[in-house]
């Protein structure tokens, strides 16, 4: 188990809805640098003191995702111990009467969901994550999407003084 907690940056956003009652408030959003895609997630596991292969992990995964994809679509649900269940779920209008129910009229979408596994040793849920990351503010976007600073206690636009402390 690491011991040290790996560092989580954040943008805080104002909320844009006016129909809601958190609208005008600010959240803060997990600012995503990249997304791997299969060979650079094989990659990353091979670096990490793998004996296979980049190649091999990547086959595997490969040969992973096409049967995930396969059994999730049959309905089946498929556990991955130490990290979670994939699993099928449907989005659909609701129909008064299921006598004559036409699916292609109620259908709105075919989702793959992901259940975390909560085992004591491996729990991935987000409340577990809290424990091992440590969380940094990136940046501050305000209802506009115009990036902001605190300068002095106050909320100010971003400038390129660099050498003014947030």
């Amino acid at each position: 188990m690491a011991t040290s907690k790996i560092e989580m940056k954040y943008n805080l956003r104002q909320f844009n809805n006016d129909k809601s009652s958190a609208h005008m408030l600010w959240f803060p959003r997990a600012v995503r640098n990249s997304t791997l895609n299969l060979r650079g997630l094989s990659d990353h596991i091979s670096s990490h003191g793998s004996v296979y292969t980049n190649d091999v992990v990547g086959g595997v995964l490969t040969k992973f995702k096409e049967c995930l994809v396969e059994l999730v679509s049959e309905g089946t649900a498929v556990k991955i111990d130490g990290l979670g269940t994939f699993y099928p779920s449907l989005e659909a209008k609701g129909a008064e009467d299921p006598v004559g129910y036409n699916i292609n009229e109620y259908l709105e979408g075919v989702h793959v969901r992901f259940l975390p596994e909560n085992a004591e040793d491996d729990r991935i849920t987000s409340r577990a994550f809290l424990n091992k990351v440590a969380m940094s503010q990136n940046m501050i976007f305000d209802i506009n999407g115009v990036p902001k600073k605190v300068k002095n206690g106050q909320l100010v636009d971003y400038g390129n003084d660099d050498d003014d402390e947030g």
